[in-house]
């Protein structure tokens, strides 16, 4: 899904119209199973608004409606500058470097910088991140490390969250993936959103996991069968087209096992 389709479920959930009749919603309808069409409406119950609820949270979205930001020199002067404002981080990407000369990127912490000045540093291989907290550990994933590796060297990385509606916005490191020539790895979260994200990067070297044989183990233990309930019907016909070996292959065992996983409990080094 892109940016528009979650600010459309964020604006459903916020308002909880009963009656909608654009064109994005038609295609929710249809591709998302949100709402009922009858004639040129859509309507909807409560456990549309719940389901879209769901799906913002599993993807890692805010429930609240986005609004419009301005400048911040373009606040009212009787009020905080920051009041209706844009976020400071407008324009900004989040990003860990990882063997990158000249940039130190301590674990736990990322640097926020223009997605232009990031796509400029040397490093050799994109790693593009869904979650921010997943990114901060990502120093202590050690099952990601053989990844990084080619010809049995460890290339330079840039980690790169992939963005959120309100904060590091998802615009920015879109077009740093989209002005980017090196090879990309996809770090997402073993549920089926995140097999379709990791399955639209360009330039795609790898859908990063872990060990299957650790993987599967904490799936089953975490009993996070709603990560794939809330989600099945509305990723299960492109995932089923998809003939990619990684997402295939990632697809097969989720549907055997009818749960997910989300990134913060990937296994860790101690």
């Amino acid at each position: 899904m892109t940016p528009a389709h979650y600010s459309f479920m964020r604006n459903l959930v916020a308002n909880r119209s009963p009656k909608l009749s654009s064109a994005i919603a038609k295609e929710m309808a249809d591709t998302q199973d949100l709402g009922r069409v009858r004639g040129r409406a859509v309507l909807y119950e409560e456990a549309d608004f719940i389901k879209a609820e769901t799906k913002l949270r599993n993807a890692g979205y805010s429930v609240e409606a986005p609004a419009v930001g301005r400048q911040r020199s373009d606040a009212n002067d009787a009020g905080s500058e920051k009041a209706f404002a844009a976020p400071v981080t407008e324009g900004l990407v989040a990003v860990v470097a990882i063997g990158v000369p000249g940039i130190a990127t301590p674990e736990g912490s990322f640097l926020a910088m223009k997605w232009r000045d990031a796509l400029a540093l040397p490093y050799e291989v994109l790693v593009v991140c869904e979650n921010l907290e997943s990114m901060q550990r990502v120093h202590r994933y050690a099952w990601l490390q053989p990844y990084l590796l080619e010809g049995g060297r460890r290339r330079r990385a840039l980690v790169l969250f992939r963005g959120a509606p309100d904060w590091f916005r998802i615009g920015p490191a879109s077009r740093l993936v989209a002005g980017d020539t090196r090879p990309v790895l996809g770090l997402f979260d073993f549920d089926p959103q995140g097999l379709l994200m990791a399955a639209g990067l360009p330039r795609r070297e790898a859908l990063c996991l872990p060990p299957w044989e650790l993987l599967e183990a904490l799936v089953i233990e975490r009993k996070r069968h709603d990560l794939y309930a809330a989600q099945e019907a509305g990723c299960r016909a492109q995932l089923d087209a998809c003939a990619d070996q990684d997402i295939a292959t990632a697809w097969a065992r989720m549907r055997l096992l009818t749960r997910g996983l989300n990134q913060e409990a990937f296994p860790e080094r101690d």
